[in-house]
């Protein structure tokens, strides 16, 4: 009895030595291993529920599920492109996936995981916003005195496609911009907003129409009274903007002193993820700077006019600094994406 004594103490040695010299980190994989749920079989393992994608921007899309009953953990995987952003492994129930192109469709595809086990996958698919583009497809400056219209020529448009219609137009007498038309344009031009100073001899105009898709078409502004003095068009194309509702919102102003600096009106809760157009004008012919992220459309070096463009659009007004002091007018449009 005493020998098998001294075999089991000896034995219990060895135990405790080989314990020792196991290394902490693997005996912290041990201790962290999840424990066995009783019942829990490939085929009983839930899928996670209500999986959702939703475009947040034109590059990045949010995703969101809820959470089955057992579980270790999640693996998700992206088509197309390469997920990132969110983890292949997600430990949460939301992320979101960066690093996407612009008006285009993703699908990921879910599964939750007990040990290594898998259950059933869901899928849950959306297309990025698309990025509102601006085009410059036609422009005239009429300074024929004494007409009722003046005409841009050339102008070349995708059938279909928004147009905006930019006017500055300054007469002998009080001005009116009566009508729009012209074949580049299918029907009659809509009003977007315009401003005369009162007693004033000039206005500027915004009006929106969709193109016909001819070669070399016109667009032709209607006055009320054959008085012109001066008068600039801009015909602008917009691309990846909401066809059916493009017009988010838009901010004239004017000003009722001359100065070297042009500040146009605040376009209040404007989205980053929709487009802006800006179209200044000027009583006298000066240089004009280019806003500060916008992307110049048309503004010669020395000008009554200018129009500019940007993919996000500003809550704040637009500000761009003239060469001399002038009286001015601004127009802003929102543009909503796609």
């Amino acid at each position: 009895m005493r020998t098998v004594h001294r075999k089991a103490r000896w034995a219990g040695l060895v135990v405790g030595l080989a314990i020792a010299l196991v290394p902490s980190a693997a005996l912290a994989v041990f201790s962290a291993a999840p424990a066995v749920t009783a019942g829990v079989t490939a085929a009983t393992i839930s899928a996670p529920g209500g999986f959702t994608a939703t475009a947040a921007s034109t590059t990045t899309v949010n995703l969101s599920w809820t959470a089955p009953p057992v579980l270790t953990g999640y693996t998700l995987s992206q088509s197309a492109g390469t997920l990132a952003g969110c983890s292949a492994t997600p430990s949460g129930t939301s992320c979101t996936a960066t690093g996407l192109t612009s008006q285009t469709a993703y699908t990921w595809t879910l599964k939750a995981a007990y040990n290594n086990w898998l259950s059933s996958s869901v899928q849950a698919s959306a297309t990025t916003m698309s990025t509102v583009g601006f085009t410059l497809v036609g422009k005239a400056t009429d300074g024929t005195g004494g007409t009722s219209s003046s005409t841009a020529t050339g102008v070349t448009t995708i059938s279909g496609a928004g147009l905006l219609v930019l006017i500055f137009r300054q007469g002998s007498s009080a001005v009116g911009i009566t009508s729009v038309s012209g074949s580049a344009i299918s029907g009659a031009a809509t009003a977007i907003t315009s401003q005369a100073p009162t007693d004033s001899n000039f206005e500027v105009a915004a009006y929106y129409a969709a193109g016909t898709g001819k070669s070399n078409g016109t667009v032709t502004v209607g006055f009320s009274a054959s008085n012109n003095v001066s008068t600039t068009i801009d015909v602008v194309q917009l691309s990846g903007d909401d066809t059916a509702s493009p017009i988010a919102q838009s901010a004239v102003s004017v000003s009722s002193a001359s100065g070297a600096t042009v500040t146009g009106g605040a376009l209040s809760g404007a989205s980053a993820n929709d487009g802006e157009l800006f179209f200044a004008v000027l009583t006298t012919a000066t240089s004009m700077s280019t806003p500060t992220g916008y992307t110049v459309l048309d503004v010669p070096a020395s000008t009554v006019h200018g129009v500019w463009g940007s993919s996000s659009a500003s809550t704040a007004g637009i500000t761009t600094s003239l060469g001399g002091s002038s009286y001015w007018g601004t127009i802003e449009i929102e543009i909503s994406h796609a």
